[in-house]
This record gives C-alpha cells, sequence and structure tokens, in this order.
C-alpha cells in the first residue's frame, strides 16, 4: 500500500484512523489490572508509534507524510473521545459529568496530532540514502525499545501489561526488519535505537517502576 497525494488516499488515511479509534475503544473496555492488560492499548504509546510510523513509511512525500499522520491520529482521537462519550451513557466507568466529549483531552491530542505531523515530515528524511537516515529509521525504535523495557518491568513487577509488551516486541521485530534493509548505516541504526531506547525508559518508565 502507498499513499497518494489525492482524495482517495486521504480518505483512506480518515478510515484508518477510524478503525483505530474503534479498536482502542473496544480494547479499553477490558479491564486494566488483568495479565493481558488489553485496555493499555489506549493508555500506552506502542499501537500510535507502530501505526504511526507505517503511515509515514506509506507515504509519497514528506507533505503526505504529515498529512497523513494528521488525519490518521485526528480521526483516531475524535472517534475514540466520541464513543467514549456514548458509553459513558451506559456505563458509569467512562461517565462524565462535565460534558459529552472530553474536550480538554481531545484538545490535548489533537494538538499532539499536530507534533507528530511535523514529526512525520521530518522522518520521512529517511528516504534520503545518507548515514542521517539511519538516524531517523531508529527514532520510532527509540520509542518502542524504551516502552519495551518499562512493560517487562510492570510485567515483573505486577503481572499486567504483557499483551502491552508482546504488542511492543512484535512492532520492534517488524519495523526493525523493514528499516535494516533501507538503512545506510545498520550500526548507526542499531546503536542509536538502543541508546536511545535505554535512555527513554530511564527517563520516563524506570523512575515510575523502580
Amino acid at each position: 500500500m502507498k499513499f497518494q497525494n489525492n482524495v482517495k488516499s486521504y480518505l483512506t488515511a480518515i478510515g484508518l484512523g477510524a478503525a483505530a479509534g474503534l479498536l482502542t475503544t473496544v480494547l479499553n473496555l477490558f479491564p486494566y489490572d488483568t495479565l493481558w492488560s488489553f485496555s493499555s492499548i489506549a493508555s500506552a504509546f506502542g499501537f500510535w508509534i507502530i501505526t504511526t510510523t507505517l503511515v509515514i513509511y506509506a507515504s509519497c512525500s514528506n507533505v503526505n507524510a504529515a498529512v497523513n499522520t494528521f488525519l490518521y491520529l485526528g480521526t483516531m482521537n475524535l472517534v475514540f473521545y466520541s464513543m467514549q462519550g456514548v458509553l459513558g451513557l451506559f456505563l458509569p466507568r467512562f461517565y462524565s459529568v462535565d460534558s459529552f466529549i472530553n474536550w480538554g483531552l481531545l484538545k490535548r491530542f489533537t494538538l499532539l496530532a499536530l507534533l507528530c505531523a511535523a514529526v512525520a515530515f521530518v522522518l520521512y528524511y529517511w528516504n534520503r540514502d545518507s548515514k542521517f537516515s539511519s538516524f531517523l529509521y531508529a527514532l520510532p525504535l527509540c520509542g518502542l525499545v524504551a516502552e519495551l523495557i518499562g512493560a517487562c518491568v510492570f510485567l515483573w513487577q505486577t503481572h499486567t501489561y504483557l499483551f502491552q509488551l508482546l504488542m511492543d516486541a512484535a512492532g520492534l521485530a517488524f519495523l526493525l526488519s523493514r528499516f535494516w534493509k533501507k538503512a545506510a548505516s545498520k550500526p548507526l541504526l542499531l546503536a542509536t535505537a538502543a541508546v536511545g531506547g535505554a535512555a527513554g525508559a530511564y527517563l520516563f518508565y524506570l523512575p515510575n517502576l523502580l
């Protein structure tokens, strides 16, 4: 699959975002304090990193990557928080006394979608044949490595988040296999992913777990 600069491709990005929003909504119905913790897909970053990276990878230009990323993430957020409002009519767990939709969170994550679109514009430069492309390929891997380390510690301590761990591991393996073929400097790819991932885990995950 390859996105193009046309209405059909942009509608596809919106459709994928809607599907992702529905998927995260359904999995968010599961309890978070079990071994599998399926609901972690909505609160952790692994799913967002994997799917957004694939959207960028399938785009045809820097601008296309930025637009596709915003449409995908923006639609995902809109569908997710709209469905949360619907579920709140029937389930106390999702009920909000302030409004049907949690506008604060929706605005916050829409701004994050805009930021991700800007990042996508830069990441698409990984298609250039240079060592810097290897560094760009490694950046999404850093996030997955960091969360994978955090999920391992979380599983060991609380016996939860197994689903998140397996998804991060599978996503990391798949993306690495794709990027490995195109990376101009494979040592730089591995070193950046390892060092960046370890630093991310130390800064954002381990202080809250250890």
